[in-house]
C-alpha cells in the first residue's frame, strides 16, 4: 500500500509540473496576439520567466556585432536590475557568454565558486542560464537568478528550456510581422518615387526627393548623390541628412579618389569606417559629420556611368545584400530621372515618348520584385494564423483578433498580385475581354487613392455586358489614364461616375459607349480643341501624354474617345469600344 501511495504522489507531482509547463508555455505562446513589438515580447517572456520559477532577478540578452561575438542585455527585472542594462559580454566571458560558448544551459548552484561569474550583482548566490535558439542558431541567452543557494532544480532548467524553445518561436513571428510593414513601406516609397519621376520637375527636385527617401527607407545618418561632369569629377548634386562641411566641399576626380573606384568598376563599393579608410579624402569631415560606414553604388544609364549614389550611416554597420539590391533599384531611378530631365530640357519629342516608357518599365520591374518578396513572408505569417486557429492555441476571445489579422493578410496578398499583373510587359496579346473585371481590379488597386482623397466611385452598367476583342493591358492603360485624370481633377474629394450602356448604330458595328465622369473644376476651354495633342495639360504637374496615349491605343481598335461635355462642376469622358455583338458575350 505504501509503495502505491508514493507511486500516486509521484505521479501527481510529475502531473503537476507538466500543467505547470504547459500553463506557461501557452501564456508565452499567447504574447502574439497582444504586440508584435519584440522589447516588450521579450520583457513579458522575462517576467513570466521570473515568476514561474521564483527567482529574485533575471535577465534577457542578444547577440550583437558585426561577427555576433558580443551579447547585449536588453531587458532585466528584479533586484539591482539596473545596474546590468545594456551592459555587453564578450561570448565566453561571465556565466551568460560561457552558454553561447557550450551551446548549452549552464546551472550553477553557487556563483562564488564559479570562475566564469562576474560579480555585477553581489547579492545573487545561484544561476540557471540557458540558449535562445532562433532558426537553428544561437541569438541571445535567458537567464535568472536568485539570492538563495542551490535555488534552481533540473526540472526548472527543463522548463526554462522550453520556456526558450516558445520565446524563440514567438520572436520568430514578431520578426516575420517586422519584416513584412518593412517590405510593405519600401514597396510603398519605391512606387512614390517612381510615380515622381513621371511629373517633370526640376533635375534637382527629383534627386532630392530620391535621397530624402532613401534616408528615411533604410534609416541611415546622410545620403547624397554625386554625379560626373566634363571633367570626369564627382559632385554632390542632391544631400539629405548632411551639414554645411559635407554639402560645401569640392569634387572629387574619379582617378584619385576611394568612391571614385565605384564609378571606375561599375560596382558597389562598402567602408566599414571611413574616418579609418586610406583613400578617403575628408576624414576630419567625416568625423565632424559623424559619419562611420558607407555604401556607395553606381547610377548607370544604357551600362554607361554617369554618378553615384550614396548612404552613410552613424554606426558601424555592415549593410545586407537586400540594402544593397534596394539601393541599386533607387541608382535605376536616379539614372532614369537623370537621363529623362535632360531630354525633357531639350523639347525632343521622339526622346521625350522614350523617357515615359523607360520610367515606366522601370517602375514595373522594380514594383514587381518588391512585390514578389513581400508575398513570401505574408505567407509564413498566414499559414502561423492559420495554423493557431486550427490548433485552438489561441484564448476563445481572441480568435476574431486572428482572423481579422487573416482577413487583412489575404487583402495584402490581393493587392501584392494585383501589382505584379500590372506591372508585366509582353507583346499585345488578343483576346476577349470584361470590361467590369478590369474596372474592378483597377478600382481595386485604387482604392487607397480614393479612400484618402475622399472620392466616391460609382459603377452603372447592364447585368450582361459584351466583352471586347482586343489587348487586356491596352485596356488597363486606357481606363488607369483616365481615372487618374479624374482622380487628380478633385483634390478636395467629389464622385467618380463610370456608365456604360451598349449602343447600336443603324450601320456599323454595336460598340460599348463608357462615360467616365468626375466633379472636378473642369478642363479649361481654349485647350479643349487639343486636349489629345501630346504635352497638352492644364495642371502644372501634368506631362500631357495620358489622353494621347489613350486616343492612340484606341485608334488600333477602332474605337475612339472625346470630351462628352465639361464645366465647372464636372467634366465626362467618354470612350467607344467596338463589340462583336452575341460573339463578344461573355
Amino acid at each position: 500500500m505504501a509503495s502505491k501511495s508514493y507511486s500516486r504522489a509521484k505521479q501527481w507531482q510529475t502531473d503537476q509540473a507538466r500543467m505547470r509547463r504547459l500553463r506557461v508555455l501557452y501564456r508565452i505562446a499567447n504574447l502574439i496576439n497582444s504586440t508584435t513589438d519584440e522589447r516588450k515580447i521579450l520583457r513579458r517572456v522575462l517576467s513570466e520567466t521570473v515568476r514561474e520559477l521564483g527567482a529574485t532577478s533575471g535577465s534577457l540578452s542578444l547577440l550583437t556585432g558585426e561577427d555576433r561575438n558580443e551579447l547585449c542585455i536588453v531587458v532585466a527585472l528584479g533586484d539591482s536590475s539596473g545596474n546590468v542594462r545594456n551592459v555587453r559580454l564578450r561570448v565566453g566571458e561571465g556565466i551568460v557568454g560561457r552558454v553561447v560558448e557550450l551551446g548549452k544551459p549552464l546551472r550553477v548552484d553557487d556563483v562564488s565558486k564559479s570562475p566564469f561569474y562576474l560579480a555585477l550583482r553581489p547579492e545573487v548566490k545561484s544561476e540557471l542560464a540557458v540558449p535562445l535558439i532562433i532558426n537553428g542558431q544561437i541569438a541571445g541567452v535567458i537567464n535568472v537568478d536568485s539570492n538563495r543557494l542551490a535555488a534552481f532544480s533540473p526540472e526548472d532548467e527543463k522548463l526554462l528550456v522550453a520556456i526558450a524553445n516558445q520565446a524563440a518561436k514567438v520572436i520568430q513571428t514578431s520578426r516575420l510581422y517586422e519584416q513584412l510593414a518593412q517590405q510593405a513601406c519600401r514597396l510603398e516609397a519605391l512606387i512614390t518615387a517612381g510615380q515622381a519621376l513621371i511629373a517633370p520637375e526640376p533635375l534637382p527636385r527629383i534627386l532630392q526627393r530620391i535621397t530624402e527617401t532613401v534616408q528615411q527607407m533604410l534609416n541611415t545618418r546622410l545620403c547624397s548623390i554625386m554625379l560626373l561632369n566634363e571633367k570626369r569629377e564627382l559632385v554632390i548634386s542632391a544631400v539629405s541628412g548632411g551639414g554645411q562641411s559635407y554639402t560645401q566641399r569640392a569634387g572629387l576626380s574619379v582617378t584619385n579618389s576611394l568612391i571614385g573606384q565605384v564609378v571606375m568598376r561599375r560596382a558597389p563599393l562598402q567602408v566599414l569606417d571611413v574616418r579609418r579608410a586610406k583613400g578617403y579624402r575628408y576624414r576630419s569631415m567625416a568625423r565632424k559629420e559623424q559619419l562611420v560606414s558607407l555604401l556607395s553604388v553606381p547610377i548607370l544609364f544604357q551600362q554607361a556611368p554617369i554618378g553615384i549614389i550614396n548612404i552613410y550611416s552613424s554606426k558601424p554597420r555592415r549593410f545586407s545584400d537586400e540594402e544593397i539590391r534596394l539601393l541599386n533599384a533607387f541608382a535605376s531611378l536616379c539614372g532614369v530621372a537623370i537621363e529623362n530631365a535632360r531630354r525633357y530640357e531639350s523639347l525632343v519629342q521622339a526622346e521625350d515618348n522614350l523617357r515615359q516608357a523607360d520610367r515606366l518599365t522601370t517602375l514595373g520591374v522594380l514594383s514587381a520584385e518588391i512585390a514578389h518578396e513581400i508575398r513570401n513572408p505574408v505567407s509564413i505569417i498566414s499559414m502561423l494564423v492559420h495554423s493557431l486557429l486550427e490548433d485552438n492555441a489561441v484564448l476563445p476571445h481572441r480568435r476574431r483578433d486572428l482572423s481579422i489579422i487573416s482577413a487583412k493578410l489575404q487583402r495584402i496578398s490581393r493587392i501584392v498580385e494585383q501589382v505584379l499583373t500590372f506591372s508585366k510587359h509582353q507583346e499585345p496579346r488578343y483576346e476577349w475581354v470584361s470590361l467590369e473585371e478590369v474596372t474592378h481590379d483597377l478600382t481595386f488597386m485604387l482604392s487607397h487613392t480614393l479612400a484618402t482623397k475622399s472620392i466616391a466611385f460609382h459603377w452603372s452598367a447592364p447585368k450582361k455586358l459584351p466583352k471586347v476583342f482586343m489587348d487586356r493591358g491596352h485596356l488597363e492603360q486606357i481606363l488607369m489614364n483616365v481615372f487618374l485624370n479624374a482622380i487628380q481633377a478633385m483634390p478636395g474629394g467629389g464622385k467618380l461616375d463610370v456608365r456604360v450602356r451598349v449602343a447600336s448604330p443603324s450601320q456599323g458595328v454595336p460598340y460599348l459607349r463608357i462615360e467616365i465622369t468626375d466633379t472636378g473644376a473642369g478642363i479649361p476651354q481654349e485647350i479643349i480643341p487639343e486636349i489629345f495633342q501630346p504635352f497638352v495639360t492644364s495642371r502644372r504637374e501634368g506631362v500631357g501624354l495620358g489622353l494621347f496615349v489613350c486616343q492612340k491605343l484606341l485608334a488600333q481598335y477602332g474605337g475612339k474617345i472625346e470630351v462628352s461635355k465639361t464645366g465647372p462642376h464636372g467634366t465626362t469622358i467618354a470612350i467607344h469600344l467596338p463589340v462583336e455583338g452575341k460573339s463578344a458575350q461573355s
